[in-house]
């Protein structure tokens, strides 16, 4: 059985308030995650560039 790629059934059905949604949800990680990186390259004494 040749498995179909989820974006190709995605794609169609997508709409803006989807996209804007995903751009939200993606600033929202990127303002947890860059933070915390850095906080562990601190802790672990590496140069917070690292994190």
């Amino acid at each position: 059985m040749l498995m179909k790629p989820m974006i190709l059934s995605t794609l169609p059905v997508y709409t803006a308030p989807m996209l804007r949604a995903d751009i939200l949800a993606g600033i929202t990680v990127a303002m947890a995650a860059l933070p915390l990186s850095i906080a562990i390259a601190i802790a672990s004494g590496a140069d917070p560039a690292t994190g």
